[in-house]
């Protein structure tokens, strides 16, 4: 008996089918990433995604002790879905053993695919989740979000970016900001 973790593409319809009915409900992956399928003995879980570092995120950089030209090193997991099968987990602890595994897993497919030294993880929780899953896991609660969301449109931004990010300040969504280190610069 064991977790199997399965690299898939982005476009793969076992992880878009999930994106539908997740809570947050991304409609793809922006920067690098790599996505996962879920396994237990062969049968399917879900899927979850490392990918880029966030920008700007509240005391991150000072947890892991970096500057921005570090960031290539966290990997932030940007999307986790796993459901029950037959109303149930297959064993205890079961969403952060699989969380664990993929800190493994992906660790070197990383270093493979970028060639950047993985020093730690990020990952945003939106409230009210507690984020309970990722304490389990050994992460650090570091902080919260403001709840901005950035929409990308056409036109011409006020900056180098192609393209215009507008702000949405209306419908805050925080997050929890969690963190764990793996290894030193």
């Amino acid at each position: 008996m064991m977790i199997k973790l399965e690299q898939i593409k982005r476009t793969d319809k076992r992880i878009t089918e999930l994106m539908k009915i997740h809570y947050s409900q991304p409609k793809g992956f922006v920067g690098r990433n790599i996505c996962y399928a879920i396994y237990y003995n062969d049968i399917f879980y879900g899927c979850i995604v490392g990918g880029s570092a966030t920008l700007h995120l509240p005391n991150r950089n000072e947890f892991f002790n970096i500057s921005k030209k570090d960031l290539n090193c966290i990997i932030n997991n940007i999307f986790y879905h796993i459901g029950k099968v037959d109303n149930k987990y297959p064993i205890r602890w079961f969403t952060a053993k699989v969380l664990l595994e993929f800190e493994k897993q992906i660790i070197k497919d990383w270093e493979l695919k970028y060639d950047d030294k993985v020093i730690g993880f990020e990952s945003l929780v939106e409230l009210p989740r507690k984020g309970t899953l990722y304490l389990k896991a050994g992460y650090t609660l570091i902080g919260q979000t403001k709840g901005y969301t950035c929409k990308r449109t056409k036109g011409n931004g006020t900056d180098n970016w192609t393209g215009k990010r507008v702000w949405d300040t209306d419908n805050l969504r925080p997050k929890l900001v969690f963190a764990k280190k793996i290894f030193k610069i």
